[in-house]
């Protein structure tokens, strides 16, 4: 019987029957619907006559392409290919692979293992691994060659759900070494529905993909199997196997087997994602991903207030881009993290790229990815930044500093919702926010021409302006507290909290590098810090210093503060005048203008010694 094979970008390829008059087009009442942009709404038909199958053009705007060549009409044989957008379609009349036993996935604990020690070890062993691992990617391809081994089979597939039930499935393949049966796997549309839709685990009977080698041996057959990824009400994708060997069909056993195997791996990839999620948000916040999107924008000044409400207000337009500009340490990542955690796309990945960090040579195979072979060293396919953060947010950090060429290159990203990885011909649907972030004036860099206008009318659909610290020092007090917390914990001290005079310095001094620089001191505050309070003296000179300006005294700060400021500044005085006085109190006393026993009791204070006492 003869049929299609249907390849879409990024998607599992499936086996469609061919009858008369077989329509292909972009929307109902075409019998084969390919959505996509470039294919038209009535664009092909499939015809038979006395001399066989025919396809052709139904006045598509794009056209239709016979073997790389724009054709009208084509008579099909074995193994023709048709490009109709970005699908193509094979042509084959080989005997297609066909259900011959379903039955509902098993979960482990009511299987009956015939083999049991050795299929119970490779539950034990990939049990282990996975929950050893972190990254579902890696995870996957363990577990793969790990079926391999046991099931002696030549080929294992993980198909993944990349969003929704219309979502591309990301594939993970792994084919034994010396193989009969290579390449691609295809399988057909009820196949698909079965696992995907009626979540059956499936046996499978015959069938050879165009183009592959003859079988084996004399008589033998394809054998394969499926069973669903299913966690609870999810179904995450589908994992498959299957060989050549007439002496040993996979049966009800390994069918057993694999959907008990298929359960566990399902089960692991969402505690695998579930762990991914938290250590994003740890990384950001430095604290417990559980305590809500807004809680690590700590403080409580008006401006802190301003920006939380315009994080939830922003966050509920999950398709929207956005543009958060200030300055450098003022904690734009935190405000991205939180616009993500707050949305629709929690759930989903955030993946962060400081395009200044980056080399200008390698920005664009971080960012769009690469094929094998796309340059000298491109030994693997390798995804980029955009697909990584599919369904969920890119948060492109410092973007002012992307090159024109990759400016561009981000623009049609945003524009056509589709990516071109280095060297691949054809492109790939994403779905994705993009939040980015700059200190500099990017209206400004787009009038004088360093940075695309266009690009800045795309992302600056949202904007949001971080406050610098020196503009909301009430928050000081909260914020060096928070960070002092950790960083005692970390050392092993137990440490109360600051001194007037020290909280005075950390007031008075300008802050330049923001909540960054801020958190910085206070983790090297917490090192010099020998008693239970953080002093004067324990800070970096360059903010103990801040104290003395007579400046500071009468900038932002509360008349505790500034009064508690003084005492740096009279120590400093009472020091010098005993050092003029070679330690004499008396004339110590006289050159600063005070008696003697105002001058003992300066003394005394301030634990200093003199020649008297």
């Amino acid at each position: 019987m003869p049929y299609l094979i249907v390849r879409e970008p990024g998607q599992v390829a499936v086996s469609v029957l061919l009858h008369e008059g077989l329509s292909v087009g972009r929307q109902a009442p075409s019998d084969l619907l390919l959505v996509y942009q470039q294919v038209s709404r009535q664009h092909a038909r499939f015809e038979q006559d006395e001399s066989g199958w025919g396809v052709r053009d139904l006045g598509s705007s794009n056209g239709l392409f016979f073997n790389g060549i724009r054709t009208e009409r084509a008579q099909l044989r074995e193994g023709d290919v048709l490009q109709i957008g970005p699908a193509q379609l094979t042509f084959t009349e080989h005997e297609r692979a066909e259900i011959a036993h379903a039955q509902p996935s098993l979960a482990p604990e009511t299987l009956e293992l015939h083999r049991a020690d050795r299929r119970l070890g490779l539950l034990v062993e990939v049990t282990r691994a996975i929950g050893a691992m972190g990254d579902p990617e890696e995870l996957l391809g363990r577990m793969l060659d790990a079926v391999l081994g046991v099931l002696g089979c030549d080929r294992a597939l993980a198909a993944l759900r990349e969003g929704d039930e219309d979502a591309p499935l990301r594939q993970v393949l792994r084919t034994r070494a010396g193989a009969t049966v290579e390449g691609e796997v295809v399988l057909s549309r009820p196949i698909l529905d079965a696992l995907l839709v009626r979540r059956e685990a499936v046996l499978l009977r015959g069938g050879r993909e165009p183009g592959a080698s003859s079988p084996p041996m004399e008589g033998a057959s394809r054998s394969g199997m499926g069973t669903p990824l299913e966690s609870g009400r999810r179904v995450l994708g589908f994992l498959y196997v299957d060989h050549w060997n007439q002496n040993a069909p996979f049966g009800s056993e390994d069918l057993d087997f694999l959907s008990a195997l298929g359960r566990l791996t399902a089960a692991a990839l969402e505690r695998a994602e579930q762990h991914q999620r938290a250590l994003v948000m740890a990384e950001a916040t430095g604290q417990s991903p559980h305590t809500g999107p807004l809680a690590e924008l700590i403080g409580q000044s008006p401006l802190l207030q301003r920006l939380k409400t315009q994080i939830v207000k922003f966050a509920q337009a999950s398709g929207t881009n956005m543009l958060i500009h200030g300055e450098s340490g003022t904690g734009k990542e935190l405000v991205a993290r939180a616009l993500h955690a707050a949305s629709a796309r929690a759930e989903r990945p955030f993946v962060a790229v400081n395009c200044a960090a980056i080399p200008e040579t390698m920005i664009e195979g971080e960012l769009f990815g690469y094929v094998q072979g796309a340059f000298m060293g491109a030994q693997r396919d390798k995804r980029g930044r955009f697909a990584l953060a599919h369904r969920g947010t890119l948060f492109l950090d410092e973007i002012g500093d992307l090159s024109p060429m990759a400016q561009a290159k981000v623009l049609r990203v945003l524009q056509e919702g589709e990516v071109l990885p280095l060297g691949a011909e054809q492109p790939s649907l994403v779905d994705v926010r993009v939040i980015a972030a700059t200190h500099k004036d990017l209206r400004k860099e787009a009038a004088e021409g360093r940075f695309r206008e266009d690009l800045f009318f795309r992302l600056n659909v949202g904007d949001i302006a971080v406050p610098p610290l020196r503009e909301r020092s009430e928050d000081l007090p909260l914020l060096a507290a928070a960070f002092l917390e950790p960083a005692a914990l970390n050392l092993g001290k137990r440490l109360l909290g600051f001194s007037p005079a020290a909280l005075a310095a950390l007031h008075a001094y300008p802050w330049p590098g923001n909540v960054r620089e801020l958190r910085n001191e206070v983790e090297r505050a917490a090192i010099q810090a020998e008693g239970a309070v953080i002093e004067l003296d324990d800070l970096s000179p360059a903010v103990s210093r801040a104290a003395l300006s007579p400046s500071s005294l009468t900038t932002g700060m509360s008349l505790a503060a500034r009064f508690a400021a003084l005492d740096p500044m009279e120590r400093s005085l009472v020091e010098e005048a005993l050092v003029a006085a070679r330690g004499n109190v008396a004339e110590a006393a006289r050159l600063l203008g005070i008696t003697r026993i105002m001058m003992v009791r300066r003394v005394d204070r301030f634990g200093l010694r003199s020649r008297d006492g």
